[in-house]
């Protein structure tokens, strides 16, 4: 896979423009079409394999009604007792609901306030329903519009207020805002990073133009499939922060392998061939993971997942192409400069000091924060929203709550209940007071409004009743009441000998709700299980994958219980837009588990596979680790926040479903990144010593080998900038001998001074003496590889043995070069005190 992806990045990076116009072209090519013929999006949730689902479409089909054509219902609310039903007030509403009518072809009735009883105890409120023949997603703006023109002419005449809510009421259109802000962010990120402006917008133009084509095929797709709308805005959030990332990670490589090799053709080939390896085994995994949501058995969840998983591959080969074309297109202006830290060996960082220092008060830090933050979690409640759960401002949420404040709560969530009735129709006096007296059981039962008078189908073989709970669809009385009438069943069967079913939007909810909940264990056990394997495989060890799984399992706790917080406790409510809390999105806890999977396996790839590939070179476990987070870190914590601004921008659209999967996926990633993957891991690799790399050697025969760090292009890749150790030992001896001619380093010198240049004066003789040891150390070893050459062809076991003589050597040239580094500054310090004691004198 390496050395393919090698010669496909030198391929692009010799012939990039013609990689930057061939996917321009075929970016077109996508999106004409679309502007021939609009995408057609589904604003509806579809399900199958539910109870409640059958029964309506029993319903449906009996009482010659159609749940997927659209519903605008009006609601008219005056200020006075009676005033709805004033003379000037019932003609005027009358009139408007007829102009409503016949100034839009598609719809086929409105219903009659005054003639339906759809007026309020105290004569202040009524509706009307405004009933289509089209599906909401059919509907025009204009058709929207002409309900809004004509219900403003009647609040101008009167003191009259008129909200819309229902399906016709909601929204396809897919808000730029969130995108423009979480690319704004990601660029300042990519700037600091980066430091410099071209190569900052490399990554968001790459991202971008693989957004577009990802969004463009999944439009494409809509007019052959259902896709919901909600469906678009995930694969955006998905497709533009792992667009953004994989291209990061590349650039992130390109100039870290520009610095040793001149040639950038070179350069760009072994950036895709190391870095590009991790992108596609990133990619592949979250594809994977969401594809896995069809393991569900939901239909717009498998649907969800198939789109996530076309914006994903886009950016995945986004990465691989269009990013090393622009990286050769601008290799000149984004050519970063070799500083002097490229040759120093000081891996030392003051969070890698403190992780390997301290590891266990790191793991207690990450638990605290993990836990204190999944503490929620206990009283998370599942739902669907509802358009009780809009922005206040918005014509819906004000139409709900006039329902409820005059009608009752429940009247937003009405049950139906069908009651088959075909072995009694041949009785009708019989058949009227059995219902009669079933709908008085009805309406004594606890957490019953009302119960209204039953509806005989045309064939008189159904009955119908519209149960209205006391509270509304999302309450924990309501789901209780839903209980209690599938329990009704038996007695209605004993008492009247009647079969009763249970449906409606609050029954549906519940039942889709419960459906999620029994899928959560297996889906999240086989993303474990995968998770598990596949970091086996790539990493040679059982801890690892254990820890990375640990971690994901406590990201996705305290991920899962901080959305509870925000959503539906309230907290932070205000800087979050969160008008109304209520339950989580009932389908949030899967799309997390499979998306935060993805993303956190990106994260532990990127640090750990450094990690790594440093322990395989040193055997020096607390070494690997710094390395790994002082070469990996930077990345991690820049992909880190890009993912996070990308996700928490869209909390700010007013949709509560995308507002909530912005939280989750938002906090999800801050807490794997920063607590778990850079926190909690690195300390428990640090605990465990090398025990983290314990892989049994049966267990190591039987899995396949995976090269995700570019181990197959290491006679490729350039050597590291290191100075000959000889050469360097000569150049520091004499820059010391020469520093201490011009101070006068002398014993009578240092005798004069304080005991802190005594002190370091004593620890640089002692650093001496070390670095002398190691040269000659290095001497032996030198004689040694000569001697090896001349024998090429000795047994394997000959072989092993110099291998772990090179890893050795390796360690003392990258301690001699640490001792050098050390021993420079210090005798720079040791000069300045010198120099300031005897000014003094």
């Amino acid at each position: 896979m390496a050395k393919f992806l090698y010669k496909l990045g030198s391929f692009v990076a010799k012939h990039k423009w013609w990689s930057v116009v061939a996917w321009v072209v075929i970016l077109a090519a996508i999106v004409i079409p679309l502007t021939i013929n609009s995408p057609k999006f589904d604003n509806d949730i579809k399900m199958n394999g539910l109870q409640s689902l059958d029964t309506n479409k029993k319903i449906e089909d009996e009482f010659n009604q159609d749940s997927e054509k659209a519903q605008v219902r009006v609601v008219f609310k005056t200020d006075s007792d009676n005033g709805i039903v004033k003379k000037d007030i019932t003609k005027d509403i009358k009139d408007t609901l007829k102009h409503i009518k016949d100034d839009d072809k598609d719809i086929k009735n409105v219903s009659d306030p005054y003639d339906n009883k759809q007026i309020s105890k105290d004569k202040t409120t009524a509706f009307a329903d405004v009933n289509y023949d089209i599906s909401a997603t059919a509907m025009t703006q204009k058709s929207k519009d002409n309900i809004r023109d004509e219900v403003d002419k009647l609040e101008d005449k009167h003191n009259v207020q008129v909200e819309l809510m229902g399906t016709g009421m909601e929204s396809t259109e897919i808000g730029g805002t969130s995108e423009i802000i979480g690319v704004i962010v990601a660029f300042v990120v990519l700037l600091v990073t980066f430091g410099s402006f071209i190569a900052a917008g490399m990554p968001i133009i790459s991202a971008l133009l693989s957004l577009g084509t990802g969004i463009g095929l999944i439009s494409l797709l809509t007019y052959a499939f259902d896709i919901p709308n909600v469906t678009l805005t995930l694969a955006v959030m998905i497709g533009l922060a792992v667009g953004i990332d994989y291209a990061l990670f590349i650039l992130f490589r390109y100039r870290q392998i520009v610095k040793k090799e001149p040639d950038h053709i070179k350069a760009i080939g072994l950036a895709v061939g190391t870095a590009g390896s991790a992108v596609i085994f990133a990619g592949v995994t979250v594809i994977i993971a969401v594809c896995g949501l069809a393991l569900v058995g939901i239909d717009f969840l498998a649907v969800m997942g198939y789109a996530s998983a076309i914006s994903v591959f886009v950016a995945v080969i986004s990465a691989l192409i269009l990013l090393p074309a622009l990286i050769s297109i601008f290799h000149k202006q984004i050519k970063p400069k070799v500083t002097k830290s490229e040759f120093e060996n000081d891996v030392d960082t003051p969070w890698s000091n403190f992780v390997v220092g301290k590891p266990i008060a790191a793991i207690l830090i990450g638990l605290i924060i993990l836990v204190v933050a999944a503490i929620p979690i206990s009283d998370m409640r599942l739902g669907i929203p509802d358009d009780g759960m809009k922005p206040q401002d918005s014509t819906q949420k004000k139409a709900y709550d006039i329902i409820s404040d005059k009608f009752g709560e429940g009247y937003n969530g009405q049950i139906a209940m069908l009651v088959n009735v075909k072995d009694k129709k041949d009785d009708p006096k019989a058949l009227q007071k059995n219902l009669q007296n079933m709908t008085k059981d009805i309406n004594d039962m606890d957490h019953v409004d009302m119960a209204t008078p039953p509806q005989l189908s045309k064939n008189k073989d159904y009955a119908l009743v519209a149960v209205i709970p006391e509270k509304g669809p999302n309450a924990k009385s309501t789901n209780d009441l839903v209980h209690d009438l599938r329990d009704y069943n038996d007695d209605a069967k004993d008492k009247y000998d009647f079969k009763t079913e249970v449906s409606g939007q609050s029954v549906i909810n519940i039942d889709m709700s419960q459906k999620l909940n029994e899928a959560i264990p297996l889906f999240a056990g086989v993303i474990v299980a995968l998770a598990f394997v596949l970091l086996m495989i790539v990493f040679r060890s059982i801890i690892i994958p254990l820890k990375a799984v640990l971690g994901f399992v406590l990201s996705l706790v305290a991920t899962l219980g901080f959305t509870t917080y925000v959503m539906q406790e309230g907290f932070m409510s205000e800087m979050f837009g969160v008008d109304t809390t209520g339950p989580l999105l009932a389908f949030l806890p899967v799309i997390t588990i499979g998306l935060l999977f993805g993303l956190a396996m990106d994260y532990e790839v990127f640090l750990m596979s450094r990690i790594h590939e440093e322990y395989s070179r040193t055997k020096n476990n607390e070494h690997s680790i710094k390395v790994g987070i002082k070469e990996s870190g930077p990345v991690v914590v820049a992909a880190g926040l890009i993912m996070f601004s990308v996700f928490i921008a869209f909390v700010f659209q007013d949709d509560v479903m995308i507002k909530s999967m912005g939280i989750a996926l938002g906090f999800g990633v801050l807490f794997d990144a920063f607590v778990v993957r850079l926190l909690l891991i690195p300390a428990l690799t640090q605990l465990f010593g090398k025990a983290s790399w314990y892989m049994p050697g049966w267990l190591n025969r039987l899995l396949p080998y995976v090269d995700i760090e570019g181990h197959a292009l290491q006679d490729k890749m350039p050597s590291r900038p290191q100075p000959s150790i000889k050469g360097t030992k000569a150049r520091f001896d004499s820059s010391f001998n020469i520093q201490q001619q011009r101070t006068s380093v002398s014993e009578e010198n240092i005798i004069q001074t304080d005991n802190k240049t005594k002190v370091l004066y004593n620890e640089i003789a002692h650093e001496t003496a070390q670095r002398d040891f190691l040269y000659q150390a290095l001497k032996e070893y030198q004689t040694k590889d000569r001697r090896h050459d001349d024998h090429a062809k000795a047994t394997n076991t000959r072989v092993e043995n110099n291998k772990n003589q090179a890893d050795t050597r390796d360690i003392h040239e990258d301690d001699m070069l640490s001792l050098l580094t050390t021993q420079s500054k210090n005798i720079s310090k040791l000069n300045d005190l010198i120099e300031q004691t005897i000014n003094k004198k």
